[in-house]
């Protein structure tokens, strides 16, 4: 078949193809998988600490308040929708803050980037703003796009179309997909990168201690100084995710899946070290006290952690009673499509019946060997990836009790894109293994 298409021109036309198509998603809900009303009023709140960020710049230069985001002219203890919407007028018509609060939990590198785009850019502010929310957009889209592909290329077409679907009728995927606060294309990219990485090693491109440890410590460090410390712990969860896969698919000897497992904790641990120290130099910078910066860092780890908010708390004087399964029990019941009534723990059960299936399938009738690997390294990093939400959603409990109208990325982060592979994979095996009969 001289007109078959090259797997090289089929990868990228399924690139091009998929991230259209989540791009025009992320950027204007072309696909209507959210209420237009909530798709457009999302987390305005904290977009605002970004927009807020590129008028101080125009006001005042891109280190002022140690280039903090935040929010102009508002009282912290009472701020409403009118102060939200302020940041974007004060933005839009060329406006300046007489007061600036800054938001000290953050490096914030996202402002100072959009607020470099920002003052080069020929535009006006309305467009600039119509172009950053598309660059967000872009971004997640090709990282996703970059997954789904290597879904393709790794484990099939039709469990690349689980994934891609998957996502494309998220909800919450398509709500988080053009924040100029979480860019949440930088959530998934260490993952992805490692995963493209380790793909290589099977055309004997070997992959180093050295090399691994740059690699996950660069883009954890970006992911930190871009989108902050929002979803931390799902995020070192993907990024152990390629080192389960492979070490379970390529058989690696114990010695190599501890030294590149250790090697990965280490990158991403000295990365957040590194961005936190940071931060603490941003912070001194504001107060202009060495020990503030320090303090301010650990006293934030603690109270959103295990600790209570005593901000929160003055909200609900129950929040600390709050048990661990009360507050699982709201992130499993939400639905995951906005128009197909599906809640989460339904998808779960749906994950275990597939992977049981595949597992007693695979024991009454042996064959196919040479893709059995495959299907348990699947199965097991799917349910590994499980982690990463439970971990969270136990960890940064106070968190998770006080925000439950937008903490459900987390499920995403890897353990549905994974399940989702994991389903089109199996129905696929099943198809082939009929076949020969």
């Amino acid at each position: 078949m001289k007109n078959r298409l090259s797997p090289k021109t089929a990868s990228i036309l399924l690139f091009i193809l998929v991230f259209s198509l989540l791009f025009l998603g992320f950027y204007r809900n072309q696909w209507q998988m959210v209420r237009q009303k909530k798709f457009s009023l999302f987390q305005k709140d904290v977009e605002g600490y970004v927009i807020a960020r590129m008028v101080l710049t125009r006001q005042s230069g891109l280190f002022s308040n140690g280039g903090l985001l935040g929010w102009g002219d508002v009282i912290p203890e009472d701020v409403n929708e009118a102060d939200y919407q302020n940041q974007y007028d004060t933005y839009l018509h060329g406006l300046s803050f007489q007061t600036y609060w800054p938001k000290k939990s953050h490096p914030g590198f996202q402002g100072l980037f959009f607020s470099i785009l920002d003052r080069i850019s020929p535009f006006s502010p309305s467009n600039n703003l119509r172009l950053f929310r598309m660059f967000a957009s872009g971004l997640f889209a090709a990282t996703l796009a970059g997954l789904v592909l290597w879904f393709y290329q790794d484990l099939g077409w039709l469990s690349a179309f689980f994934v891609f679907a998957s996502i494309l009728l998220s909800q919450w995927m398509t709500l988080f997909g053009r924040s100029l606060f979480f860019v949440s294309g930088f959530f998934y990219l260490p993952m992805l990168v490692l995963l493209l990485r380790l793909q290589r090693e099977k055309r004997g491109n070997q992959l180093s201690c050295q090399q691994l440890f740059w690699l996950v410590f660069s883009y954890v460090l970006l992911k930190c100084m871009f989108n902050g410390y929002d979803f931390i712990l799902p995020t070192l969860g993907m990024v152990a995710t390629p080192i389960v896969f492979y070490g379970i698919l390529d058989k690696w000897n114990k010695d190599k899946f501890i030294t590149r497992s250790i090697t990965v904790i280490l990158a991403a641990l000295i990365a957040i070290l590194i961005s936190l120290i940071i931060l603490s130099f941003q912070i001194m910078y504001v107060s202009e006290s060495p020990q503030d910066g320090i303090n301010y860092v650990i006293e934030t780890s603690i109270r959103r952690t295990f600790g209570n908010d005593p901000s929160l708390l003055s909200i609900d004087e129950n929040a600390s009673n709050a048990s661990l399964w009360s507050i699982l029990k709201i992130y499993l019941s939400e639905y995951y499509f906005n128009k197909f009534h599906i809640p989460y723990f339904a998808i779960i059960i749906i994950f275990a019946i597939v992977s049981a299936i595949y597992l007693v399938s695979n024991r009454l009738r042996p064959g196919a060997p040479e893709r059995t690997p495959k299907g348990l390294s699947l199965i097991a990093t799917t349910w590994f990836s499980l982690l990463s939400p439970l971990s969270w959603y136990t960890i940064f409990k106070s968190l998770a009790y006080y925000h439950t109208h937008m903490n459900f990325l987390p499920w995403h982060m890897p353990f549905t894109i994974f399940g989702f592979g994991m389903c089109g994979y199996v129905i696929e095996a099943l198809f082939r293994h009929r076949k020969h009969i």
